[in-house]
């Protein structure tokens, strides 16, 4: 596909900044480990400049999957041959006089193009990791206890080599919208093998692809999941030792990936009535999701109850379970069959 789309490029210019963030998360997670034994901290300075550093990288990255995906909106579309347009147009017609939502009709001077979120397929992953190491930024000037900090480089390390070994978004690009769209860039298909690959092609693009609500839901989850890894940190200090700022700075989070996660269950509502129609609800993820909203809430409500005798070891034992709970809501999309499974 590198005559229509850049892909040769990307992937190159992408593993040099893959290569670049495994190092630099290695030297991190070593000194996180290495503080998190010791008495006294050390390299307290370069891990600082590290964590700066693995962010700029992160971004680079970020703005190279911004490229790519404006590559792909710039140079593929579906296109059909001008005589084919008014029949297709008659077969959307009558598929809109029986569907709730309507499919917009083939505009012979601007073929549906693709406008592809920056979170699907490996890149979510991309994106979550490169929320939460931000946010170990933050955190991390603003808490100065070494082994707090200790802890965030070693889960920032831990999630590259995840990133770098297993959902690598820049080695094979976007495999899945490839394998759907190969078809359509093979020549010498017949007129109405074309309008075949279309119809297959084009409801996924409208519900899917280019639906406006996954420009905020997964987005606002993957951002939540950030901030309740921060709170998991600071719940298991919570557990040993009472310091306040610590928990204050979990909690802080915590107020914010509530939000997030508030605010991306609920538009995710309309999404999945328009691209599923009223039977959802009992979807393996959607359950899940609502268990660690559940889960979140009560952790929120026992925070205001912390000068009572036991609560503040409750509280951080539900900040932890907020984040087992995180885990198990992801893991559903792949060994739980329904809407949101991944295929």
């Amino acid at each position: 596909m590198d005559p229509i789309l850049p892909i040769t490029i990307f992937s190159l210019a992408g593993s040099c900044l893959m290569a670049a963030l495994l190092v630099i998360a290695g030297i991190i997670g070593i000194s996180g480990f290495i503080n998190l034994l010791r008495s006294e901290p050390v390299w307290q300075r370069a891990g600082s400049v590290l964590l700066v550093v693995i962010n700029v990288v992160f971004v680079a990255g970020f703005l190279w999957i911004c490229w790519f995906h404006y590559q792909i909106y710039s140079h593929f579309s579906l296109e059909l041959p001008a005589n084919l347009a008014g029949w297709l147009n008659r077969q959307l017609m009558l598929m809109n006089s029986h569907a709730a939502y309507a499919f917009p009709l083939y505009d012979q001077a601007n073929p549906p193009r693709y406008a592809i979120p920056l979170w699907i397929e490996n890149e979510k992953y991309y994106f979550w990791y490169m929320c939460y190491s931000i946010m170990a930024l933050i955190a991390h000037c603003r808490i100065k206890n070494y082994r707090f900090r200790a802890v965030l480089h070693l889960i920032l390390s831990v999630q590259v080599a995840i990133l770098f070994f297993s959902a690598d978004p820049f080695s094979k690009p976007l495999p899945m919208f490839f394998d759907e769209i190969r078809p359509w860039i093979e020549a010498g298909q017949a007129p109405m093998e074309r309008v075949r690959l279309f119809m297959s092609m084009y409801p996924k693009m409208i519900f899917y692809y280019n639906a406006q609500y996954m420009w905020f839901h997964p987005p606002m989850l993957f951002m939540a999941y950030a901030c309740i890894s921060l709170t998991f940190v600071s719940s298991v200090f919570m557990l040993f030792r009472r310091e306040p700022a610590i928990e204050l700075e979990g909690y802080v989070f915590a107020k914010l990936g509530y939000f997030l996660l508030t605010l991306g269950l609920l538009l995710g509502y309309p999404w999945a009535l328009k691209a599923w129609g009223p039977n959802w609800w009992w979807d393996p993820k959607i359950c899940s999701s609502l268990m660690m909203w559940a889960v979140f809430s009560t952790y929120l409500h026992t925070r205001l109850y912390l000068s009572r005798t036991g609560m503040w070891y409750f509280s951080s034992i539900l900040g932890i379970l907020c984040f087992l709970s995180m885990i198990f809501t992801f893991l559903t999309s792949y060994y739980f069959p329904g809407e949101h499974t991944f295929q």
